[in-house]
This record gives structure tokens, sequence and C-alpha cells, in this order.
């Protein structure tokens, strides 16, 4: 996904809020047409970016960190449909490079308010919607949610708000990620796989960044479908639709560290992921399926 405009909004005195508006390129899809889960984490970069302009609104100056905590997609039905209108416009590629050929693939508006506030930390919304889809512009593709809380660069601990953050506690609707239970169920299939941390997974903050979970996750559940780990799933993982993602980040994962990824399916079309390293838990994603069968195994 590349942004091509940004700009800053006030709404209405109702809410602030911070817009851009991208596209969606050929590689934000797999083979089969649908939205690739590292593409969707990607996307949390575009919610940063509103982190940044939304820091701007606080004026804040005092030196500090902003690690994620939580994350929550809730993504739409419909949104595979833009993609083939995309590829079809690019014709054999030609225009791919360059994120699509001109107006032709559907324009992509974000849009990210702050909705709640913590001692130590403030959750985005985030809407991303077609902007130029014919008659169904204005829909919601994506609705996201991400927890932030703000990191001490030395100590590397939480840092507590101080009274910059109460002037915008009037625009916030309470809307948070939530909790979710991270037991481990006693499934029958488990499947683990292991991964090193390279050196392209850093990010600015010199820790592994949230996108890579979500790849890590994202292969290991390729490799448990085609292995029946997954007894609900007809057919490979990349054939999916997501329907949610959430994400909770427990620690930090450094350069070099190798981390374990275990996966099973809690509820039909549930399915869990654990990634730890020396048995500590890093990070805990959930990821539900649209039931896209006919009843009889076929996916319509």
């Amino acid at each position: 996904m590349e942004r091509t405009i940004g700009k800053l909004v006030l709404s209405n005195r109702n809410s602030k809020i911070i817009s851009t508006i991208c596209g969606f390129r050929l590689t934000d899809v797999n083979r089969h047409n649908q939205l690739r889960l590292v593409k969707l984490a990607e996307y949390l970069e575009w919610n940063r970016v509103g982190l940044v302009l939304a820091s701007r609104f606080l004026e804040e100056t005092r030196p500090h960190m902003l690690f994620m905590r939580a994350a929550k997609y809730r993504i739409s039905r419909d949104l595979r449909p833009l993609f083939p209108h995309s590829i079809s416009a690019c014709g054999d590629g030609a225009a791919a490079g360059g994120g699509g050929g001109g107006g032709a693939v559907p324009l992509i508006e974000t849009e990210h308010r702050i909705s709640a506030i913590g001692k130590s930390s403030y959750t985005i919304r985030g809407l991303l919607r077609t902007l130029n889809d014919g008659a169904t512009t204005g829909r919601v593709l994506i609705d996201s949610l991400i927890k932030v809380v703000r990191i001490n660069p030395e100590t590397r601990t939480s840092m507590p708000f101080g009274d910059e953050m109460l002037p915008l506690r009037e625009f916030c609707d309470g809307t948070d990620v939530g909790r979710a239970s991270m037991a481990v169920e006693q499934a029958a299939k488990r499947f683990t796989t292991s991964f090193v941390v390279l050196p392209s997974h850093i990010d600015f903050n010199r820790h592994m960044n949230q996108a890579v979970y979500i790849l890590f996750c994202e292969d290991t559940a390729m490799f448990a479908a085609a292995n029946g780990v997954y007894p609900s799933l007809k057919g490979a993982f990349d054939t999916q639709r997501v329907e949610t993602c959430t994400v909770y980040y427990e620690t930090e994962c450094q350069l070099g560290d190798t981390v374990r990824v275990e996966t099973w399916e809690a509820a039909p079309r549930h399915l869990h992921f654990r990634i730890v390293k020396d048995d500590k838990l890093l990070c805990f994603i959930v990821i539900t399926l649209y039931d896209d069968t006919d009843g009889t195994g076929t996916t319509r």
C-alpha cells in the first residue's frame, strides 16, 4: 500500500481526524487474489503515521517512544472484489511497479482518530474506505484499533502521560482493543515452526517490527493447513478470507533471537498462534476466517 496524499483534517469540532489517501498495489494480494496478512500488518504503519501526526496535536516535546501493545482488524467480506479490477487494469504488469495504472487502481482513504486514552497508552481507531470505487464509494474495507504504550527510550519501560493528553480526552469515545484469554487449549493437533530474527526484521525502535510477527504466523499457517492441522479448513490457507486479526504484544524481540511459533485451531475457523522465545511469550495472535463454503466443503 502506498500513500499518495497526506493531510490533517479537523472535523466539525467533534473529533480530531488524520486522513491519508493511498492505493493498493498488485503485491498486496497473493496468487489467489486474497489480501496478504503481512500487508494488512504493514497497514499499521499508516496508523503509525497517524500517531506521529497526532502527537503534533499534543505539542509533545519530551523524548519518548511508542511501542505497540495490541491491535485488532476487522476486514470486510467484500474486500476481495477490488483486486481483480486493479489487476486487469494493469494488463501484463507493465504498470504494476508504480502501484497501478494511474487512476485505474481503486484509491483508498484512511482515517485515524484517538479513541481511548490511558495513563501511559492510547488507542487509535483507523478506518480504510473506498474512495473512487463507483457506487460503493465510502464503503469501509478495514476497521482497526491500535493500542500503543508510551515508552522511556532509556529504560524501555512505560512512561505516564502528563497533562498534555487532557485536551484530547473530550474527543474519545472509549473504544479499545480489549483483552482475550491467552490460555493454551488442549487442541488435538498443533504445528510448530522456528524463525531467526534477521537485520531486515528490525525497525527504528531497535526491535523486531510488529508486521514480522504476523508474517511468521502467515508462513506457519500455510504449512499447518497443508499438514491438516486445522480440521475445519478446506484448501490452502492462502485461499481463505480473513475476517478478524487480533494481536497482543507482550515483550520485545531482538536481532539474532530464535523464536518459536505454535499454532492450533481453537474453534472452527479460529486459528491461534503463540510466538515464544525460551518459553517466554512474545506475542499472541488470533485469526478468524469467513466461512466461504456451501456446506459441501466447496469454496464459493
